[in-house]
């Protein structure tokens, strides 16, 4: 049976049957088919033809991949959008409940200063938080007060600019700005914020004292936030 076996795959490698193709057509070990071509040399046209398979297959391959990527690549578009759109307008009360939650993540609630402060460096999120602050925390521009966070002086006034542009508040209402060189970079900038680090500062008691119970609120077992 063997000795069949091996007359088959020593012809069908003269045919110009790539390895692979070979075990298609045999049921037989691939160690046993590498040792029964081991010493089969092949002619240019047999090479040639069997390449032209391997090429075809790589090409096919390839393509698969291709199409592969692009229909991942829409399908993520198309989820990506559909949620967006399902979030649709955010009411007042949906509105403050987001912006008590952010707070709460990100703002700074101890009563050592008791200052309103919220800090990051996403530009969607900061724009959302102004909005927080102006439609429900009923903040006057002219109380807000703007602290640039980042890793190279060099950038201060772009990004002054860039955040003055997001949050519709005056370059005159941005205090001095934060130099951070970090110690285990060995003095070398980072570049992982590229637009740093802005904090919203508003120093008012009454409003730090209302923000503290709304997290409160938020956070109790069974909130009736109004």
């Amino acid at each position: 049976m063997k000795k069949i076996e091996k007359h088959k795959a020593i012809l069908l490698r003269k045919q110009g049957l790539s390895y692979r193709d070979i075990l298609k057509e045999l049921p037989v070990a691939k160690g046993s088919l590498s040792y029964w071509l081991r010493d089969i040399e092949l002619n240019p046209c047999q090479r040639k033809k069997i390449d032209g398979k391997i090429l075809n297959s790589r090409d096919r391959f390839l393509e698969y991949n291709r199409i592969r990527s692009e229909t991942i690549k829409t399908e993520k578009q198309f989820l990506y959008n559909k949620s967006r759109s399902a979030v649709g307008i955010i009411n007042e009360r949906e509105l403050k409940l987001v912006g008590i939650a952010l707070y709460w993540a990100e703002g700074y609630t101890a009563n050592s200063w008791r200052t309103v402060s919220f800090a990051n460096s996403d530009p969607d999120m900061i724009c959302l938080m102004m909005r927080w602050f102006r439609e429900i925390c009923k903040v006057k521009e002219e109380r807000f007060r703007l602290k640039l966070q980042t890793h190279d002086k060099k950038d201060v006034n772009r990004l002054k600019e860039f955040w003055s542009a997001i949050t519709g508040i005056s370059l005159s209402q941005f205090t001095k700005s934060t130099i951070k060189i970090s110690k285990s970079s060995k003095l070398k900038r980072g570049n992982t914020l590229p637009y740093g680090t802005v904090q919203i500062r508003v120093s008012d008691i009454r409003l730090f004292t209302k923000i503290r119970g709304w997290i409160k609120g938020l956070g109790a077992p069974s909130s009736s936030l109004a």
